[in-house]
């Protein structure tokens, strides 16, 4: 600048909405064009907004960008912030957006001058820039009232306004006057997206099993601006396809229906107030749950994927006390294929099993001080290099024999510095100690737990986890049928491996506490609920039907868990070696009305 003598411009573009018809190359190009013919000026840079409003915000970081170079120029000569009008800069009231008097006041302040195109007269004066900026001001608040009632005339006469839906497409036709009018049509390759989240909603199934379902297929969402990217189904975003009323051919703007759409629709007006009458309803009104402690909270982790277990604090239960489960972070959030298989476990289950095994994963494999035998030292004066135990060592390495060589050595260690030998039994004996300390207490919690959790054993279900963290790295657990796998990797101190342990789960059934329905909730295995089936035919005399297993005892399990586990009613009694009632001993046994 300094070399040719001229003064540099920067040029700023906007656009309020997205630019979709090319008005910034064309702000920029008119721009240029007049500062070509005004001698002695060169273009040094060129800025630009897109989908920012000066009315309802100030513009954009682009703005705040060329008056910062703006700044830097003006140190060192004259420079010149062009624009094609003053709006383009700023047209707020200076409240929730830039007045243009505050460019004005800024330019002065900083020494740089403001050029616009169509407007030339603004900022070469205060006044003129309060004058100019109140009447754009004025003039984007009367076109935004006269653009909303226009879409809202367009609205009642059945004509799309705003964003395009998905599953449809944009049709732009010519009619015999040469006009261009465009509708709305179904899009054939969505279509089948948005014809299963119907169905399936119409079904009864949830947001949660549509997202789930659609995300399965393979689908995913259809941006509505060009440079964001598809991403896969949520709960929120199938609930905003089943809640449009534009599905169902309805023209609404701002919410409320202002009459019939003209363009084709998904499903029929009562099936969309019938959806959305569903999905608005309020949720009812539940006591508020507290955060329940967990005994393995950031410790335990799933067996089958290796991610952590996140503690889920369910419903409230008959005795005060809310369900608590695991359940593992990739099978909670997880969509799709890889969504973990690991179902969720019940936390009392969980701890319980974890409790009975306190002992060996906290002990197994520890170093004791009673391992190895107590050395009795020889009177020896001179140095240890001499004594007869530095010679027991040379002779125990040579021979190649472990076992006297870790004796050897412990002798010689007893003789070198014998206040370190006696530092690292009591050591050792220290570490067991907290050790068996913290498996009593554990253990001693879960029989209490067994009654029902009080503020107390809350409180002691806290200082245990922190106990638990600072003894091991991480608890994974892997739950089947029949037992429940655990394998604790212990910190660095004294550890000697991860420690495998495997509980029967079945022996733990009963002492879960009950549930809301007065049930006690158990696992039933096939033995069991055949068990149950021949016990009841005994007492009766005759095979159970499935209307006698309705109102059943809460030690047997229900007729739900007895179809699931064996695919049918008649299949659990064939298993059980009982023969189903026949259709003639069915009606024989109706009372006569």
């Amino acid at each position: 600048m300094v070399a040719d003598s001229k003064i540099a411009c920067l040029v700023y573009a906007a656009k309020s909405t997205e630019d979709r018809r090319g008005s910034i190359p064309d702000q920029l190009r008119e721009c240029r064009a007049v500062i070509e013919r005004e001698h002695g000026r060169s273009v040094v840079g060129e800025y630009s907004d897109e989908a920012v409003s000066a009315f309802t915000h100030s513009r954009g970081p682009q703005l705040a960008e060329a008056m910062r170079h703006a700044e830097e120029l003006a140190r060192d000569g004259v420079v010149e912030l062009w624009a094609l009008h003053s709006d383009r800069l700023a047209r707020g009231d200076g409240r929730v957006a830039r007045h243009a008097v505050e460019i004005a006041l800024w330019a002065l302040k900083r020494d740089v001058a403001v050029r616009t195109v169509e407007d030339p007269e603004t900022f070469r004066d205060l006044l003129y820039a309060v004058v100019t900026g109140q009447r754009n001001n004025e003039d984007s608040r009367r076109k935004g009232l006269a653009s909303a009632a226009g879409r809202r005339r367009a609205v009642e006469r059945g004509e799309y306004t705003g964003a395009k839906p998905d599953g449809y497409m944009r049709v732009v036709e010519i009619d015999g006057a040469g006009l261009v009018k465009k509708r709305l049509d179904i899009d054939p390759t969505r279509r089948p997206l948005i014809e299963l989240m119907f169905a399936m909603a119409l079904r009864g199934k949830g947001t949660a099993a549509i997202a789930l379902a659609v995300n399965d297929a393979g689908w995913q969402t259809k941006p509505l601006v060009k440079h964001q990217q598809p991403k896969a189904w949520d709960i929120q975003g199938v609930l905003d396809v089943l809640q449009n009323p534009r599905y169902a051919g309805l023209s609404a703007s701002k919410g409320h229906v202002l009459g019939r759409g003209q363009w084709p629709a998904y499903i029929s007006e009562r099936q969309h107030h019938k959806l959305k009458a569903r999905f608005a309803a309020p949720r009812p009104t539940m006591t508020p749950r507290k955060r329940e402690p967990y005994l393995l909270s950031r410790l335990a982790r799933c067996g089958y994927c290796g991610t952590g277990m996140h503690c889920h604090t369910g419903s409230r239960r008959a005795d005060g006390s809310f369900e608590r489960k695991y359940c593992c972070w990739s099978h909670y959030r997880g969509n799709g294929a890889r969504r973990c298989p690991a179902p969720r476990i019940d936390a009392d289950i969980l701890e319980a099993m974890f409790a009975s095994a306190i002992h060996s994963l906290l002990l197994e494999g520890e170093e004791t001080p009673e391992a190895g035998p107590l050395v009795a030292l020889e009177p020896f004066d001179g140095p240890w290099t001499k004594s007869p135990e530095r010679s027991r060592v040379l002779e125990a390495l040579a021979s190649g024999d472990d076992g006297a060589t870790d004796v050897a050595l412990e002798a010689l260690l007893a003789r070198m510095a014998p206040e370190l030998t006696v530092l690292g039994r009591t050591a050792i004996s220290g570490r067991l100690a907290r050790r068996l300390e913290l498996a009593r207490r554990t253990q001693t919690w879960a029989a209490q737990e067994r009654g029902g959790r009080t503020d107390a054993s809350r409180q002691e279900t806290r200082e245990l986890n922190r106990l638990l963290r600072g003894c091991f790295a991480g608890v994974s657990v892997a739950m089947d049928r029949q037992a429940m796998t655990i394998v604790a990797a212990r910190n660095a101190q004294g550890a000697s491996g991860p420690v495998v342990v495997r509980v029967d789960r079945r022996d733990f059934c009963r002492y879960v506490p009950v549930s809301r329905s007065g049930r006690v909730r158990r696992t039933w295995d096939d033995a069991d609920i055949i068990d149950a089936l021949r016990e009841w035919a005994a007492d009766r005399g005759r095979s159970p039907k499935l209307s006698d297993w309705h109102f059943t005892d809460p030690d047997r399990p229900t007729s739900h868990t007895v179809r699931r586990r064996f695919g049918s009613w008649t299949k659990a009694l064939k298993r059980a070696g009982l023969n189903p009632a026949s259709r003639a001993e069915y009606r024989a046994r109706q009372p006569i009305r």
